[in-house]
């Protein structure tokens, strides 16, 4: 559901956007799935308004009127939400007979009525879309009917302008699960790339000069009656949204989307590791695999983030120095070549093939036919304990002894510790509050222990790199770097054994 839906109501638009590469619309046309549709041919000139002071744009909503061969529509939407990998919004419509907006039909609209006054006289235009838009009607089965929308064209801010070259797949009938499946034939026709920007969002950027920021992860929100196959699939969708919700940011080099895009490979990863039990084994390697792969290249240019933007200040700041300095720029240079790597991989379609196939397989053939009738029967609360317990066995084994673990046995710990705190708030939901908020205290605890070790680890072994790569240049600084770093990683340690006695001995919240 949309993050809006338990205030907006309204009709529902859900679609999948990507950007269409240069030519390939004509053959993407001539695809047998597509073939066989008239292509209906129009043009689309829309214009954007709001307040000077961007007050729709502040309440999450987009406000715009579109000239059209039918006329003249009128169109609110709410933001796209990051709760699937669909984008799922609201939209209101209504057709018009003037080229600006009716306030009367807008005050119709419960989140709009809330703002009172402050519209009145103040709506202006802030930027137009001029798209040339090929649309075919296409109905894959009895209940499903999808909208398939070939966009080319313009988007103008004042003198600023963006060439816009998409494909939307808007599923008007039927379930989700079709829209992916259609979705991963034509890319698997063109070289189609998911896109998370808007056409009012690329309106916005251009006018500003500022895109949209980064998409923190959502919480959860899972039905307490959920069925354990339907909840699979909902929370893996959740992850991929979250994926998805941050490739515009990630592309513009915004630290924090590179970091939430790292988050939502982690979280997708959780969910197979969580239901790995129910999965097709096989199937499940390979997508944990992939996604493993690309979350190694996103935590390179991570790791470089860090060092750059948060260890080497913190380490020189009462020691200027001019081989700190030569530290700083080789190591800008190997960050800048990390990122070169995920916009090399982002901007490709193995990404978008990897994040379809994940949802086509989640939708059809994820769950092990000797369970599928298990889980379409049994809630998710049934299964809970079960699930839970499996990842705080880990967690308990690999924090024995924990003052004697060696740095790799240490952070394999920490990734187990992740994994238990992604599955506490998938299934948290399910007991008492207070119960799952004093465990997940006692790991956030030993968490914001290890953490802050392993990345003085990881600086260290990139101040070795910079040292091997420079000796002349940057080896006094390094040796520096790496001293601050060990006296750090003691630092951090200390109580670590305490409190991983306590989570140890902690009373399950599930049993």
């Amino acid at each position: 559901m949309s993050p809006h839906s338990g205030s907006l109501a309204g009709p529902r638009e859900i679609e999948l956007k990507f950007l269409l590469p240069p030519g390939s619309r004509t053959g993407l046309e001539a695809h047998p799935v597509l073939a066989a549709a008239a292509a209906v041919q129009s043009r689309l000139v829309t214009t954007y308004f709001d307040t000077p002071d961007g007050r729709l744009k502040r309440a999450g909503l987009t406000l715009r009127v579109r000239r059209c061969d039918e006329g003249r529509i009128q169109t609110v939407k709410s933001e796209p939400n990051g709760e699937s990998l669909a984008v799922d919004r609201v939209e209101w419509e209504w057709p018009i007979d003037q080229d600006t907006p009716d306030t009367a039909k807008l005050a119709t609209i419960k989140p709009i009525k809330a703002l009172g006054s402050a519209l009145d006289g103040g709506l202006q235009p802030m930027f137009v879309a001029d798209i040339q838009r090929h649309t075919l009607r296409i109905r894959l089965d009895e209940a499903t009917v999808v909208e398939v929308a070939f966009d080319e064209g313009t988007i103008a801010a004042g003198p600023r302008t963006e060439a816009v070259s998409e494909i939307e797949l808007e599923l008007k009938s039927g379930r989700v699960g079709a829209l992916y499946r259609l979705a991963a034939t034509l890319q698997a026709a063109a070289p189609l790339c998911l896109s998370s920007e808007t056409k009012a969002a690329r309106g916005w950027r251009l006018r500003s000069g500022q895109g949209e920021g980064a998409a923190p992860a959502q919480p959860v929100k899972l039905n307490r009656k959920i069925r354990a196959d339907e909840a699979f699939r909902q929370l893996l969708s959740q992850a991929l949204g979250h994926l998805r919700a941050n490739i515009g940011p990630m592309l513009r080099g915004n630290v924090e989307g590179l970091h939430q895009s790292r988050v939502a490979i982690r979280e997708a990863r959780a969910v197979l590791q969580l239901f790995a039990p129910y999965l097709d084994g096989a199937s499940a390697k390979r997508f944990a695999s992939r996604l493993r792969d690309y979350g190694v290249i996103l935590g390179e240019a991570r790791d470089w983030d860090v060092f750059c933007l948060e260890t080497i200040p913190a380490a020189i700041a009462d020691r200027p120095a001019e081989s700190w300095n030569r530290l700083r720029a080789a190591a800008e240079f190997e960050r800048g070549q990390a990122h070169e790597a995920v916009t090399l991989a982002a901007r490709g379609s193995e990404v978008t093939q990897l994040v379809l196939g994940l949802m086509t397989w989640a939708e059809d053939g994820a769950i092990k036919p000797s369970c599928r009738a298990n889980l379409r029967r049994r809630r998710l609360a049934d299964l809970a304990p079960f699930l839970l317990e499996r990842p705080a066995a880990r967690v308990r084994r690999k924090g024995r002894d924990v003052g004697r673990l060696s740095q790799e046995a240490r952070h394999d710990l920490r990734k187990s510790l992740k994994k238990l705190r992604y599955d506490v708030g998938y299934l948290g939901c399910f007991y008492p509050k207070d119960e799952v908020r004093r465990y997940r205290r006692r790991s956030k605890a030993v968490e914001e222990m290890l953490g802050p070790a392993n990345d003085a680890v990881v600086a260290r072994q990139l101040a070795r790199r910079l040292e091997a790569a420079h000796p002349a240049e940057v080896s006094q600084a390094a040796e520096a770097l790496e001293s601050w770093c060990e006296a750090r990683e003691r630092k951090a340690l200390r109580g670590v054994e305490a409190a991983i006695h306590d989570l140890r001995r902690a009373r399950p919240f599930w049993e």
